[in-house]
């Protein structure tokens, strides 16, 4: 199944990406960075994700676009996870919404495609404390991504 999605724009390392939203506000700069989290291991990666804020020169995470076009931007950051795990098939991410509904938003995402997602990788979601493979149907506050053992 092969979703539309925006061009991106990686550096050298496929840390950061970049992408342009397009749509009813116009075109707005978004960026995915992938950083490693300290103490977790050298393989564990947190993902941001949010339109780039060029006065203050940083990724704003919790800027809400309503640019109509959120199937697309979750697409394409989808694919950002693809191109850095080509690089790093041992990661692992971890995923946070900065807010409760991008949460939901990536939960309904994961839900709605996971036939497709889970051929390839596993997801676990963090449910009062711990850590549970994805089910459908339930809440979770955050989730971990990372490849399947082939």
């Amino acid at each position: 199944m092969e979703l539309e999605r925006y061009e991106l724009m990686a550096d050298e390392g496929k840390d950061e990406f970049l992408f342009y939203s397009e749509g009813l506000r116009g075109r707005i700069k978004k960026m995915v960075r992938f950083r490693q989290i300290k103490g977790l291991g050298n393989n564990t990666y947190n993902l941001a994700f949010g339109d780039w804020d060029e006065a203050a020169g940083r990724l704003d995470d919790k800027s809400v676009s309503n640019n109509n076009d959120s199937l697309k931007v979750l697409s394409t950051v989808a694919q950002t996870v693809i191109e850095f795990m080509k690089s790093r098939p041992n990661a692992i991410i971890l995923v946070k919404g900065s807010t409760l509904p991008r949460v939901r938003l990536y939960q309904i995402a994961v839900s709605a495609y996971w036939p497709v997602i889970s051929q390839q990788y596993q997801i676990y979601g963090k449910v009062a404390g711990k850590w549970l493979p994805f089910e459908k149907g339930v809440n979770y506050q955050e989730f971990l991504i990372f490849k399947k053992n082939k």
